[in-house]
C-alpha cells in the first residue's frame, strides 16, 4: 500500500516507511494537479501551467510523470495525452479521502489543520500558484465538512461529549462562521455543560462584535438553551393534533406558530415513547426549520439528524427517507457537494415507491450537479424529476425541477428551451399557490427576456420578482431580482444605479447566515463584470471575493468567472488558471467567452 500525503508537507508512504518522494517541487505540484483535478488533463495545459519556461517542457513533464509513477508504484498511471490518473486501490492519497470518505474514516488518519502542500510555492508558475490557492481553499472547506459531519453525528447518536472535541476543532478551522459556533453551543448544551454552552455565547458574541462590528444571530444563544421538557399529559390524540397543528400553520407561511406546535410534538412523542411518531414529528420540524425564510439550519440539521437516529435505531431506515433529502438540501443550498450526495444515496436507498420522495431526490442530485458545472450529467436527473413529481401529483417538485432546468438551459446558451421550462414551472407554482417561491422562476424568465433584448418585458418581470421576494422576506429571491435589476440598469446606461443593485444583490443574501450559496457568487459575478467594464476602483478586491467564494465551494464554473474576469481586469498571468477552469465545466458558452478572450488579448 502506498499512502501519499499532500496536507501538510507533502510525503510518500510505501506500507508505513517513508519513502524518497518527486525530486523537486514541480513533482509534487503535478500530482496535486492530476489528483485534484480528477479528468484527464491535455500534456499542453500541464506545460503552460508547470513548466512555462523550461526549454524542452514537454520533455520535463514527461520526466516528472515518470517520477509520479516511480513513487506510486503504479507503471500504467499517468499516462496518455490526456493524461489520466489511473491509479488503482493500492494507492491511497489524503484529499482523496478527505472528499469522498465519511467523517469516521478521515477523522482521526489526516491532519485537517494542514495546508495543501505546506511550505511550497512556484513562483514562475503564476497561473498554477492561482489554481493552488484556490485549491487550498476548497481542501479547508472539505475538512471543515468532515469535523461539522463528525459533531453533527454524534449529537444525533447521544455522543455530545465526542461532539464537543469536534466542534471545537471546526470553530478554530473557520473563526467566523457562526453556524460552527451554534453547533459548538449546541453540542456543550446537549452534553449538560449549559453553563459552559452559555459562556461560549458570550464569547463569541463579544469577539462578532470586536471583529466584525455585528453579533451573531438568535440561533447561536438559543442553542443554548435545554431541549423542552417533556409534557406531564402527554397522549397520541394530542401529539398527533399538535403534528397536524404544526404542519397546516408552516403550510401557510406562519412559521414561527407552526414550529412551536411541532415543538410540542417532537416532546409529546418522545413523552410517549413512540419512535415512529417522534421520527415523524422531528422530521416535520427540521423541515420547517431549514426551509423557513430566516432559517434555524443547525437546529433543523439537528432534528432531522435525530429522526434519521430513532428510525436507524429501531431497525426501519425508511422512515427516514425524507430527513435524509432534506438534509441534502441543507448541504446543498451551502454548496457541500460530497456530504449532500452522500445523504441523497441514503435517501434513495429507502425511497420505495414514494414517486414524490424520489422527484426531491432526483431534482437535488440535479442541482447538485447543475451548481457543479456539470450540465450533461444534471440534465437527465431534472427530466426524471419532472416525470416522478407528475407520477406522485406534486406541483412544488415539478415547479422546482422545471426551474433548475430552465436555468441550466439559460446559462448554456438554449434561450427557447428555457423559456418552455420556466413558462411552466411558474404556471405549475401558480397552481400549486406557492407564493414563497414564485419569484425564483419569474427572475429566470426575466433573464431570458433579457437575452434577447426585450428590456422593458425583463424590467417589467424582474420588478414582480423583487416585490414578491420583499414581501414574503426572501432574501435568496430579493438577491437574484435586484442583480436582474442591476443589469437592467447597465443596459439603460444608468450605471450609478446599476452598482447599487448589483452591491445589494450581495448584501442581500449576506442578511442570513443560511443563504444559497451559489445565488450569492452568481450576484457578485455580475457585480465584477459591471465594476470592469466601467472602472471602478474596487475590482481586485470584488474579484478576490469572488474567487474565494467560488474555490471554497467547489463551484467551478463560478471559478472559472472569476479567472476570466481577473484576465479582463489585466492579470494575464491568470489565463492558465481560467483555461483550467473552464475545461472542467461542460458550458459552451463559457468556452465560447475563454476563445474571446484569448482572440482579444492576441490582438495587438
Amino acid at each position: 500500500m502506498v499512502t501519499i500525503k499532500l496536507l501538510g508537507r507533502p510525503a510518500v508512504f510505501g506500507d508505513g516507511v517513508e519513502l524518497d518522494g518527486p525530486r523537486g517541487k514541480k513533482g509534487w505540484g503535478l500530482l496535486t494537479y492530476l489528483v485534484s483535478n480528477g479528468a484527464a488533463v491535455p500534456r499542453e495545459r500541464l506545460v503552460r501551467l508547470l513548466f512555462p519556461d523550461a526549454q524542452d517542457g514537454l520533455g520535463s513533464l514527461r520526466w516528472n510523470l515518470a517520477e509520479l509513477r516511480r513513487i506510486t508504484r503504479e507503471p500504467h498511471a499517468f499516462a496518455g495525452d490526456p493524461v489520466t490518473l489511473s491509479l488503482t486501490r493500492d494507492v491511497q492519497v489524503d484529499i482523496h479521502l478527505l472528499a469522498a470518505a465519511p467523517w469516521y474514516e478521515v477523522i482521526d488518519q489526516i491532519d485537517l489543520s494542514a495546508p495543501l502542500l505546506e511550505g511550497l510555492t512556484f513562483p514562475s508558475c503564476a497561473g498554477f500558484e492561482l489554481w493552488l490557492e484556490g485549491e487550498r481553499q476548497r481542501v479547508v472547506a472539505l475538512a471543515a465538512a468532515a469535523l461539522r459531519e463528525a459533531a453533527r453525528d454524534e449529537i444525533a447518536s447521544a455522543r455530545a461529549d465526542e461532539a464537543v472535541g469536534h466542534a471545537r476543532r471546526l470553530v478554530a478551522l473557520q473563526p467566523w462562521d457562526e453556524n460552527c459556533h451554534e453547533l459548538l453551543v449546541r453540542a456543550l448544551a446537549r452534553s449538560g455543560d449549559v453553563p459552559g454552552a452559555r459562556a461560549h455565547v458570550e464569547l463569541v458574541t463579544e469577539s462578532f462584535l470586536d471583529e466584525l462590528g455585528v453579533p451573531p444571530s438568535r440561533s447561536v444563544s438559543a442553542a443554548a438553551e435545554p431541549l423542552m421538557s417533556r409534557p406531564a399529559q402527554a397522549s397520541r390524540t394530542r401529539t398527533e393534533a399538535q403534528l397536524q397543528a404544526g404542519v397546516t400553520a408552516v403550510s401557510a407561511g406562519a412559521s414561527d406558530t407552526g414550529i412551536g406546535s411541532l415543538r410540542r410534538a417532537v416532546a409529546g412523542a418522545r413523552a410517549i415513547a413512540d419512535p415512529e411518531l417522534l421520527v415523524r414529528a422531528l422530521i416535520h420540524l427540521g423541515s420547517a426549520q431549514v426551509h423557513a425564510v430566516r432559517g434555524a439550519d443547525e437546529a433543523g440539521v439537528a432534528a432531522l439528524r435525530e429522526a434519521v437516529a430513532v428510525a436507524e435505531r429501531v431497525g426501519r431506515p425508511g422512515l427516514a427517507t425524507a430527513a435524509c433529502r432534506e438534509l441534502a438540501w441543507v448541504e446543498f443550498l451551502r454548496c457541500r457537494f460530497e456530504p449532500a450526495e452522500r445523504w441523497l444515496d441514503r435517501a434513495m436507498a429507502t425511497v420505495g415507491a414514494d414517486d414524490s420522495e424520489r422527484a426531491w431526490i432526483l431534482l437535488t442530485k440535479g442541482s447538485l450537479r447543475s451548481d457543479a458545472g456539470r450540465y450533461e450529467e444534471a440534465i437527465p436527473l431534472f427530466l426524471d424529476a419532472v416525470r416522478h413529481a407528475e407520477y406522485g401529483g406534486d406541483l412544488r417538485a415539478s415547479a422546482m425541477a422545471l426551474t433548475h432546468l430552465g436555468r441550466l438551459r439559460l446559462l448554456r446558451g438554449e434561450d427557447e428551451l428555457a423559456a418552455e421550462h420556466l413558462e411552466r414551472a411558474r404556471a405549475l407554482a401558480d397552481q400549486a399557490g406557492w407564493l414563497t417561491f414564485a419569484s425564483y422562476p419569474l427572475s429566470w424568465s426575466a433573464e431570458v427576456a433579457m437575452h434577447a433584448g426585450r428590456v422593458d418585458e425583463a424590467e417589467e418581470l424582474f420588478s414582480r420578482a423583487h416585490a414578491l421576494a420583499v414581501e414574503v422576506g426572501d432574501p435568496c429571491w430579493e438577491s437574484l431580482a435586484c442583480r436582474g435589476l442591476g443589469l437592467v440598469a447597465a443596459e439603460r446606461g444608468e450605471h450609478t444605479v446599476a452598482a447599487r443593485l448589483l452591491h445589494d444583490s450581495r448584501t442581500a443574501c449576506r442578511r442570513v447566515n443560511d443563504a444559497y450559496v451559489w445565488l450569492e457568487a452568481y450576484g457578485l459575478a455580475a457585480q465584477v463584470t459591471h465594476a470592469i467594464a466601467n472602472g471602478l476602483g474596487n475590482v481586485e478586491e470584488l474579484v478576490d471575493d469572488l474567487d474565494q467564494l467560488a474555490s471554497v465551494h467547489g463551484m467551478r464554473e463560478l471559478q472559472a468567472e472569476a479567472a476570466m474576469l481577473r484576465v479582463s481586469a489585466g492579470r494575464t498571468d491568470a489565463l492558465e488558471a481560467a483555461r483550467s477552469h473552464v475545461a472542467s465545466v461542460d458550458n459552451p458558452v463559457l468556452s465560447a467567452r475563454l476563445i474571446q478572450l484569448e482572440a482579444a488579448l492576441a490582438r495587438p
